[in-house]
């Protein structure tokens, strides 16, 4: 288990995943993407065509999705039950999903257990990002860091998620 753990949080399109990369590569660190197993199990809640609305059932498929997710910053994959979702949790689809899919409680348990268990497991520094890391996944980390961006900032972001077109260039200068 490592005791070297870097909690980056921040609101989405704050560039969490972003500089997260870059200071687990620069640290020779591990990360953990938590925004990305979310979407990992909406897109998993969305393929068996589950209301959203339905919070057991949404929480059924959850706990009955395998998630497999790589913490090699320079080198990111996750699947869901076997199927590589890498590109497909980037869908407008599950970007207009996963805010109600995170609500449920059950799904935020199972995935904080998972969060977790994956700092408890590591053998090297870990650098784990997303929403409410340092309140409530890791509450001891010695490290926190709560990254904020302009609302334009955030935009040009999301943007980006959804037009990988769009200017690179500008979106670095945010």
């Amino acid at each position: 288990m490592t005791t070297k753990t870097l909690a980056l949080d921040g609101p989405a399109g704050s560039g969490k995943s972003s500089v997260s990369r870059a200071v687990a590569q620069r640290l020779g660190w591990v990360m953990l993407d938590t925004g990305a197993m979310y979407r990992a199990i909406t897109w998993a809640v969305l393929q068996a065509n589950i209301d959203l609305g339905d919070q057991e059932a949404v929480a059924q498929v959850a706990s009955n999705t395998t998630i497999e997710i790589t913490t090699d910053p320079e080198n990111f994959s996750i699947a869901a039950n076997g199927e590589d979702v890498t590109s497909a949790i980037r869908s407008p689809e599950v970007s207009a999903s996963v805010s109600a899919v995170s609500a449920v409680p059950q799904v935020r348990e199972l995935l904080v257990q998972l969060q977790r268990e994956a700092v408890t497991h590591s053998d090297f520094g870990i650098v784990i990002e997303g929403r409410d890391i340092g309140t409530v996944v890791l509450p001891d980390s010695k490290l926190k860091v709560f990254l904020t961006a302009t609302p334009e900032a955030r935009a040009k972001r999301r943007s980006r998620e959804v037009d990988p077109l769009a200017d690179s260039e500008a979106i670095a200068r945010t």
